[in-house]
């Protein structure tokens, strides 16, 4: 009996199963079926996966703590091209059941489980920064799943994508129509609602906007990680709007909710950072008791600069100072702290005007701020300055000192090298016995000795962090080289003179035969290097009061036109004019005080005390320079802009026409060039007339004539830039090569237009990179991993005989193109060995397409690449 109802039951059941298969059928078995197959198995895999990911990209995302923390952790660029082959699977995972288990009937969809299909399909899109596909999915669940649960929760991701797409309008107005619904679904996240609110606030500049949501996200949500990230933001907008004793007491919220130990030991740091006011003594005890903690020991850097912080708002500079400098030297892994502290040194002996001290600071922290840094440009531009500035201070020093050691007597001066070479001998033997102590200590100390460290506090002593060694080892390659292991490293090769107070690790080099004498003995031994460079006759001292002149005008140039300095501006124009009567920049000087004086008078509330003015300066030109350049521009003080605006001009003009001459219109060129030569003799430009108007005669391949105007710019501009390069191409026409257009300046490429329509991706492949059909196999498998889910073309061309042109294509925006380029240039798997090379790779429309292999015009094309696409000015 049992037999025969299994006989009857199975097939029956098989049956309903087939028949349920069906998405055609809007029953309760089918809908049952498929619903059970969405969730349990891709949807399943692929939302799984998709958590894993992202979860993986959020704990490896490093937060700057400098700068306001994100509210949402997306991660980085980076590793966004990372995670975009699982994204692309957990793609076409969901577009496969959606395509197998859809049910639509009369416009709804029936199958529950295929909003959420889509929502993962959105966010992959989202987290592989393919915004425009996340933008089109969110907004499309949004449209067509009304009612359904992923319809508002897609709406606040659609935000999110707006917000990352800069479009904060249409972010805010996704906001306000979810704010706006009567009835929201039972596990509505309504504290990413807010959180996404404080973030469009924070974007639009709206701080206190910001503060409100943020707040009521931190109150409701669930989420412990959400809580105590958002509350450690909060602190840092409090901050921000100097409400500092809230900030204060929300850093301390943070540490007592548990947070991850970076974030926990940052709070406590900011609020110390957060104080204004009040007794400091509490918050110095913690910081002081938080260096006694070893596991701080790769952040005592930072505590020393809130120590240092706190000394400044004190008004306690020198002690401020003092912490400044120890956290430089404790420093250990946190390049981005040691940045922090080198500049806040540099601007301090800026503001106080000690440019040698701030030189100093500067230039270390150009060593090591990123390059994205809101004053990368800035610090870079200070030290090079003030380098300069230094530069010049030093010879002033140097030629005073040997100066003053030239008016001694002969046994003073003995007896002042003697004293050099004693004080010598000390320091190299101090150098020694530390170095043989620091030696000896660690061959006897298989493991740190307790206590080491800070002064304040235990840690990893120097010599036993192999980060500090390794970063020491670094440090002293950069500044000295690769040296041999030996004694009187330091100074083996320095010969010249001590008498001048300037850094040792800052001279040249000498050569290694004057690094020692012929009895072995190290060079600064020798009294007699010690006295080559005194001016002893009446012409080393001409000299050395040339030197002297120059380096003081050069300073006051440097004080005046880039660090704005008027008041030491003045006074190295002063000391120049009192100590040298007539040296070749006493005019210059003077006229520069007269510029300085004028332009104060002009600024109002300016009294002359003991005859400093413009008029006094003017007067001093008129009579002992009648005749110069400088006479003429005292007459009529508007001419230096006159001459400026024609400068303009002149290179307004020649911009036009060196278009002109990338366009064809060589005769054209060549009148215009004559014109200027011939009737303009002070125009700025000239030299690049006559190579411009070369080129044009070149053009034209009137080769006798082009031959005779390279070699006229020889013979009328000798020594300039232009000059070199017509002299450079007249041996190029010896040989036989062919010589290529000017490029003195950047110009517009000259018919490539910025189409937004159709892109392709071309890469440009020499011979010698091997087969192209392996070239092509390479690309495509990159293809199958990272764009697996949109169709793409590889096909290849011929260039020219050396070279082949492969173009992949189809996409249909700009933006899409350079996603594709991104990804190809950085790929370090599968294409490794191809993309690695060097060769040309761009985006470019179907249009420029055209232009671009039909006149060969490789080196064009880059530069428009460059410029529009890049973004590479």
């Amino acid at each position: 009996m049992r037999r025969r109802v299994s006989r009857f039951i199975l097939p029956l059941l098989a049956l309903l199963a087939v028949a349920s298969c069906s998405t055609r059928k809007d029953a309760f078995l089918n809908r049952t079926f498929h619903a059970l197959v969405t969730r349990d198995n891709s949807w399943f895999n692929a939302n799984t996966k998709l958590q894993e990911t992202v979860a993986e990209v959020q704990k490896a995302y490093v937060d700057d703590y400098d700068k306001v923390l994100p509210i949402f952790v997306i991660g980085t660029e980076e590793q966004a091209k990372g995670i975009y082959p699982t994204m692309e699977e957990c793609i076409e995972k969901c577009a496969t059941v959606i395509d197998r288990n859809s049910m639509e009937f009369d416009g709804k969809e029936k199958n529950n489980w295929i909003d959420d299909a889509w929502f993962v399909i959105g966010q992959s899109h989202f987290y592989k920064r393919s915004y425009l596909d996340a933008e089109r999915t969110f907004d499309y669940i949004g449209r067509r799943y009304k009612g359904q649960d992923k319809q508002m929760t897609a709406k606040i991701w659609l935000a999110r994508t707006a917000v990352q797409l800069e479009q904060y309008a249409k972010a805010q107005s996704v906001l306000d129509e979810i704010k706006g619904q009567k009835v929201l679904p039972k596990k509505f996240p309504h504290d990413q609602l807010s959180a996404v609110q404080a973030e469009v606030d924070l974007k639009r500049g709206k701080v206190d906007d910001a503060i409100l949501s943020l707040e009521h996200a931190v109150d409701i949500t669930k989420v412990k990680k959400d809580r105590v990230r958002w509350t450690y933001i909060l602190a840092q907008l409090y901050q921000a709007k100097g409400m500092d004793d809230k900030a204060i007491a929300t850093f301390g919220k943070v540490t007592r909710l548990g947070a991850p130990y970076e974030m926990d030991f940052q709070a406590q740091v900011q609020q110390a950072l957060a104080f204004d006011r009040g007794d400091s003594k509490k918050l110095r005890q913690k910081l002081v008791r938080m260096l006694r903690d070893e596991k701080n020991v790769d952040h005592y850097d930072m505590i020393h600069y809130a120590l240092a912080d706190l000394d400044l708002k004190e008004n306690k500079p020198a002690d401020g100072i003092a912490q400044l400098k120890l956290s430089t030297k404790v420093s250990t892994t946190d390049t981005r702290q040691k940045a922090k502290s080198f500049l806040k040194l540099a601007d301090l002996y800026f503001d106080d005007k000690k440019y040698p001290d701030a030189q100093h600071y500067y230039d270390s922290t150009s060593t090591v701020l990123a390059e994205d840094h809101l004053r990368f440009d800035e610090v870079k531009t200070r030290a090079e300055v003030l380098g300069d500035l230094v530069d010049q201070l030093e010879i002033i020093d140097r030629e005073d000192s040997l100066q003053a050691f030239a008016k001694l007597d002969p046994e003073e001066r003995e007896k002042r090298v003697k004293e050099l070479i004693k004080n010598r001998e000390q320091q190299e033997e101090q150098d020694k016995q530390e170095a043989a102590d620091a030696r000896e200590l660690i061959a006897n100390n298989p493991t740190p000795p307790a206590g080491q460290g800070t002064p304040e506090a235990g840690g990893a002593w120097y010599f036993y962090n192999p980060v500090q060694i390794s970063r020491g080892l670094a440090d002293f390659k950069k500044k000295w080289g690769n040296r041999a292991n030996g004694d009187d490293w330091r100074r083996a090769d320095k010969s010249g003179s001590a008498l001048v107070d300037v850094a040792e690790e800052e001279e040249p080099d000498s050569t290694a035969s004057s690094s020692t004498l012929a009895n072995g003995e190290p060079a600064w031994k020798d009294p007699a290097s010690y006295l080559k460079d005194i001016p002893e006759t009446p012409a080393m001292l001409d000299s050395s009061n040339t030197r002297v002149c120059k380096a003081l005008y050069l300073t006051g140039m440097i004080y005046k036109e880039k660090l704005k300095d008027v008041d030491n501006a003045i006074e190295s124009f002063q000391v120049l004019n009192d100590r040298f009567e007539d040296c070749r920049y006493t005019p210059e000087s003077h006229y520069q005080l007269y510029r300085i004086y004028l332009a104060k008078e002009a600024g109002g509330n300016f009294m002359d005390f003991g005859g400093a003015s413009s008029k006094h300066y003017a007067d001093i030109i008129m009579e002992r320079w009648p005749g110069s350049e400088f006479a003429r521009l005292v007459q009529n003080p508007d001419q230096l802009q006159a001459d400026e605006a024609a400068k303009t001009a002149e290179s307004q003009a020649y911009d036009e026409l060196y278009a002109q001459f990338r366009q064809g219109a060589y005769n054209g060129v060549i009148a215009t060039a004559n014109g200027v030569l011939e009737q303009q003799p002070r125009n700025h430009l000239r030299p690049k007339y006559a190579l411009l108007r070369a080129m044009a005669i070149g053009g034209l391949h009137l080769t006798g004539p082009f031959r005779e105007a390279l070699a006229r710019i020889s013979a009328d501009f000798p020594g300039t830039d232009e000059a070199k390069a017509a002299a450079a191409m007249l041996a190029n026409l010896r040989t036989g090569d062919q010589p290529e257009a000017p490029v003195d300046t950047a110009k517009a490429e000259v018919g490539y237009s910025e189409d937004p329509g159709d892109q392709f991706i071309v890469f440009m492949v020499p011979d010698s990179a091997g087969p192209i059909s392996n070239v092509k196999a390479a690309i495509s498998d990159f293809n199958q991993q990272y764009f697996r889910n949109t169709p793409i073309e590889v096909s290849a061309t011929i260039w020219d005989k050396h070279t082949q042109v492969i173009q992949i294509r189809l996409f249909q925006t700009k933006e899409k193109a350079m996603e594709y380029y991104s990804l190809f240039e950085t790929d370090a798997s599968v294409l490794r060995g191809i993309n690695d090379q060097g060769f040309p790779l761009f985006a470019i429309s179907s249009g420029n397409y055209t232009r671009f292999y039909t006149n060969k015009d490789e080196m064009g094309y880059s530069d428009f690449f460059e410029r529009t696409y890049l973004g590479n000015n």
